[in-house]
């Protein structure tokens, strides 16, 4: 039997957490000058504000948000002089393995670097206790840090969402086709859960996203239903296509062959 030995070293970690306070206008941070380690960080306001800019995008990061950044980028941050003081913060810097780096690009990709992050929210909270264990000296088994990462990070998308419903209908919908894809729902009836009509949605959405929301919401589908082919070969085409979402196989073979030239069962073996 081969000797399986999984290494741990592939997972996230956490670099350094802390709480701070700052008084003065001194407190400025250009990434640029820092080394290029692919550091990632997530830095939330606890009272008071700062900026912060990359490329030539300034945003004032207020109490209940956090700030999104790496370490290396062409990015900066700091107490600006309208900024109120003291400026209080919460941050951790985190290694990027393990699929974390592809999680908090498409947090700053699809929200932007700033977020919302609220003081009672789940997110917030995973925070907290991490910044608590390192304050102790205490931190948990590597296993448990890299939880809490993925956890961190997939509040955040889900707070974002929920932000996004009254004031953005059209990022709320992405939100919802991006958590929901699996379910055997259509666009009309998640069009009327947004408040909004269908083709006032697939309009916006086209422009801003550059594919149509059927586009996005049949790739979303097709990408699941060929990693469950590929790791299972005893799935029939029949489950494979209700836990994607698709109505029936026959769309489901149908939608396969366009996107992917070949039909779904050669892939299944």
């Amino acid at each position: 039997m081969a000797d399986f030995s999984p290494s741990l070293t592939a997972l996230p970690d956490i670099r350094l957490a802390r709480r701070e306070t700052h008084p003065d206008r001194s407190y400025q941070w250009d990434n640029q000058t820092r080394k290029p380690d692919r550091g990632l960080v997530i830095q939330r306001t606890v009272c008071g504000s700062c900026g912060f800019t990359k490329g030539s995008v300034h945003t004032e990061v207020l109490p209940d948000q956090a700030m999104l950044f790496r370490h290396g980028e062409h990015s900066r941050y700091g107490i600006t002089p309208d900024s109120s003081l003291p400026y209080e913060t919460e941050y951790l810097v985190m290694d990027p393995g393990g699929g974390v780096a592809e999680l908090f690009e498409g947090l700053r990709a699809q929200y932007g670097p700033v977020l919302r992050m609220e003081a009672d929210g789940t997110a917030r909270r995973i925070l907290l206790q991490l910044l608590i264990e390192f304050e102790s000296n205490r931190p948990s088994d590597r296993i448990s840090r890299a939880e809490s990462l993925y956890l961190l990070l997939l509040n955040l998308f889900r707070e974002q969402g929920r932000d996004a419903r009254g004031r953005d209908p059209v990022a709320y919908g992405r939100h919802l086709l991006e958590t929901r894809y699996r379910e055997p729902g259509n666009l009309k009836e998640w069009c009327a859960e947004i408040g909004i009509s269908r083709e006032h949605f697939s309009r916006e959405f086209t422009a801003r996203y550059r594919e149509t929301p059927a586009e996005f919401l049949r790739n979303l589908r097709l990408s699941h239903a060929r990693g469950l082919l590929n790791i299972s070969t005893r799935m029939s085409l029949e489950d494979v296509a209700a836990l994607s979402g698709f109505a029936s196989v026959q769309t489901f073979q149908r939608a396969y062959k366009r996107r992917f030239g070949h039909p779904a069962t050669r892939t299944k073996r």
